[in-house]
């Protein structure tokens, strides 16, 4: 058997509803027998002060009845009427029923008896007669005298006298019905709370994303509840973002290892080269150095001298470049003027271009400060300058500002030679990639040079493009931040 799924605004509200029925009950309850006992020392009071005129009327055993009738003011028509003595001998009654057996035994005289007002009040059956109604008695005693009257408790009148009011029934009805209205506002309003608790809870647990935008009611449980969730939706975006990170660290990683595995394959190849040369050439010294003129020999000096230069500078840019893999917190930082850089550069090349017929055009502002590393500086624009001096064909190597903000500067480093073709321009920065190789390594290229470039200029937080001018050449922007 299926079991009915009640809900938890369901539950606190039919809780709710059965402690208020009961509050209701207990009330109407109490309420009404208040009612009635209110009814009763009313009728007790009537009855007392009928007593009052009862004896007052009485004399020598007649009572006047016809006077005593005027004076009375309750809608009774059957009253029991008595006046006994202290020896409780009947000295007035009328119903006619003659005496009792033990009167001062009756639970209203006997109270009157004790009383210090005289007085004395019972509901009971009536005692002269074998029948089930009820009355209402009262006595009261003066002197030696007991007056004591009866009500029936059936009489038209008396019932209509004693009837209670049960207009604050309605009043108690409506107002249960107003509370439980109040209670089902405020309970489906928590159960709403809960409820989207539970589908919050149960999406945890599933591991499920959650990025709540819904609005909990304005209460404090809604609030606390609110509070819950967008601490599990940031955990979950910081986890989410430590996963992003960490996924990110991983593949550059992955990428590291690939281009360290990609790095040693191109350092083995191109090691081979100028060591093959060098072990050929030392080779030939030793093996034929008598047979050998003094010309031959010094060209295969010269080879080998060129050729252990051309490896020394490959190490060297090999370190370059392994430092700035290994991170930039390794490597100092100092405030220094760009200008300068640039012309201790060309300086240092400017006999290397007059020798084959390329000028420098320089247009940069003396006040070029920013916070970097000279050497990788220098390796910047060397190997810039130092390219198109060796493969441009141009004449003329532009190097100007072209804008400056708060934060960087835009430099343009150009020439007026032949450009190369748009395929290579997307390799043009990628490790040991050359246009033409042979004619590369015979100018003692490296293959590594714009590399070393591309990443000493996003160390220092720029960056560096290349692109075929329309009138010929080949343009370099620059970018570089200041701090």
């Amino acid at each position: 058997m299926r079991r009915l799924k009640i809900s938890y605004s369901t539950k606190l509200l039919l809780m709710e509803i059965a402690i208020l029925t009961l509050c209701e009950v207990a009330f109407i309850a109490f309420q009404f027998n208040r009612e009635q006992r209110y009814r009763e020392d009313l009728l007790n009071a009537q009855l007392t002060i009928l007593n009052y005129q009862l004896l007052d009327q009485y004399e020598g055993g007649v009572v006047n009845v016809e006077l005593w009738e005027r004076t009375i003011d309750l809608p009774i028509q059957e009253l029991q009427l008595a006046i006994f003595d202290s020896e409780g001998n009947i000295l007035y009654d009328n119903t006619g029923i003659g005496h009792l057996e033990n009167p001062l035994e009756l639970e209203e005289l006997k109270m009157a008896d004790k009383s210090e007002l005289h007085r004395g009040f019972s509901v009971h059956n009536n005692d002269e007669v074998d029948d089930d109604d009820f009355y209402y008695y009262a006595a009261l005693k003066e002197g030696d005298l007991y007056a004591r009257t009866g009500a029936l408790g059936h009489d038209v009148g008396l019932a209509e006298f004693m009837s209670i009011d049960r207009t604050f029934i309605w009043y108690a009805i409506l107002i249960y019905i107003f509370i439980i209205a109040i209670t089902w506002y405020a309970t489906s309003r928590i159960g709403n709370t809960v409820k989207r608790l539970s589908e919050f809870a149960q999406a945890a647990e599933k591991g499920e994303e959650i990025f709540d935008t819904k609005v909990f009611p304005r209460n404090e449980l809604g609030t606390i509840a609110h509070n819950i969730v967008i601490i599990y939706v940031r955990w979950q975006r910081t986890l989410a973002e430590r996963d992003r990170q960490a996924a990110i660290a991983a593949k550059e990683e992955q990428e590291k290892a690939k281009l360290k595995r990609e790095l040693t394959n191109n350092i083995n190849h191109e090691l081979k080269t100028p060591v093959s040369a060098i072990s050929l050439e030392l080779e030939t010294l030793l093996t034929h150095k008598d047979k050998l003129t003094d010309a031959q020999r010094n060209m295969l000096i010269s080879r080998c001298k060129a050729n252990s230069d051309r490896l020394l500078k490959m190490i060297q840019d090999i370190l370059t470049l392994n430092r700035l893999d290994d991170g930039a917190e390794n490597i100092q930082r100092e405030l220094l003027s760009l200008r300068d850089v640039v012309d201790e550069t060309t300086d240092t090349l400017l006999p290397k271009a007059e020798n084959v017929g390329i000028a420098f055009d320089i247009n940069l502002p003396e006040t070029m400060m920013m916070l970097g590393n000279g050497p990788l500086l220098e390796a910047i624009f060397n190997n810039l300058v130092n390219n198109a001096i060796l493969y441009s064909g141009g004449s003329t190597i532009s190097i100007f500002l072209q804008e400056e903000d708060e934060k960087s500067y835009r430099i343009i480093i150009g020439d007026d030679g032949t450009g190369i073709g748009e395929e290579h321009l997307e390799h043009l920065f990628d490790r040991f990639y050359r246009i033409e190789s042979g004619r590369s390594r015979k100018k003692g290229g490296t293959g590594i040079g714009l590399a070393i470039v591309k990443s000493a200029a996003q160390f220092h937080g720029g960056d560096i493009t290349v692109r075929n001018l329309p009138t010929g050449g080949l343009e370099f922007t620059l970018t570089l931040s200041k701090s």
